[in-house]
């Protein structure tokens, strides 16, 4: 009876997460439906109805007194100010790229994130990186650099989500506070500034939102749930089933971003396909490096996420 009750949580677990990253992986189709509203307007709506969706939540569950105490204490809020700042470049990064018709710069991004994660670790917290690591930071640079000479620009947006991502997830460790009472705090940190920037973009000339027909209007309208639904799922997830088996996930994001800027017609050249191909190779030599480190000092392994390491 007791092995069958834990197949039966491991599977619900894996049900969860398995959901989680195919909510994130199909989430280019739902910014696709907002499609001519600039980045800028759906960034400012999405931090301040993903805060209240939030609080609704956390009202539901009972655990709103988390939030307030959170709230109240200095060093808390002055490092989700900071990850709110990365989570909004994160979140800008990506619509924009949706929006621009770059969803393969979003797909390159997330793919680049664990590597960027290992490498802020090594630079800013002085972790030990094997040989394999450092490897597979070489195949990812390669990759970037032959996707910059066939494109002959350089993704911003790809570097954008790679890096405010990562600097996002490296803070993520150090933090105690759980992953929905964070986004809460982080999204109502930036909420009045949010409410701020779009009242003087207002003066400035009616919103593109505000002409928005009435299926937009619904989809906008529906961003806090988007953004909350695939955290509640993770969450429920990570406590369940084991990190490395949850950790395995974080490629189908990327790769179902890939499919869907084919569906789009994006255009994938054999140099860019070569670049890709540089950067799975370095995820696999990544992945490997995780395994066959060994030797006295513990080396980084932030590509397995915990509760709190998220695609946006």
């Amino acid at each position: 009876m007791e092995f069958r009750q834990a197949m039966s949580t491991s599977s619900k677990g894996l049900l969860a997460g398995l959901s989680a990253y195919a909510l994130w992986g199909l989430v280019p189709f739902y910014w696709k439906l907002l499609d001519g509203i600039p980045a800028d307007e759906l960034l400012y709506v999405r931090l301040v109805l993903t805060a209240l969706t939030c609080l609704v939540v956390l009202r539901l569950r009972g655990t709103l007194g988390s939030f307030t105490s959170a709230i109240r204490e200095g060093p808390s809020v002055s490092r989700a100010l900071l990850m709110a700042v990365l989570l909004a470049g994160n979140w800008f990064s990506f619509m924009w790229a949706v929006g621009n018709g770059q969803i393969l710069q979003s797909s390159l991004g997330y793919f680049l994130c664990p590597i960027v994660i290992v490498l802020l670790a090594r630079f800013i917290e002085r972790e030990h990186l094997g040989p394999l690591r450092w490897l597979a930071v070489g195949f990812a640079a390669a990759g970037v650099s032959l996707f910059i000479w066939q494109a002959g620009v350089i993704p911003l947006a790809a570097i954008c989500i790679a890096f405010t991502w990562g600097g996002y997830g490296l803070m993520k460790k150090r933090s105690a506070v759980g992953p929905m009472v964070a986004l809460s705090m982080e999204t109502a940190l930036l909420s009045p500034p949010a409410i701020l920037l779009f009242s003087l973009l207002a003066l400035q000339g009616p919103p593109r939102l505000t002409s928005a027909p009435p299926g937009q209007l619904l989809a906008i309208s529906l961003v806090g749930l988007v953004t909350a639904i695939p955290l509640l799922l993770f969450a429920y997830a990570a406590r369940r089933i084991r990190l490395s088996t949850l950790g395995m996930g974080q490629y189908i994001v990327p790769s179902m971003h890939f499919a869907i800027a084919l569906f789009y017609g994006e255009t994938v050249t054999r140099p860019i396909l070569a670049g890709f191909a540089l950067i799975w190779t370095g995820l696999a030599l990544f992945s490997a490096g995780g395994r066959f480190t060994g030797g006295p000092r513990k080396a980084v392994d932030p590509a397995i996420p915990g509760e709190d390491n998220i695609p946006s």
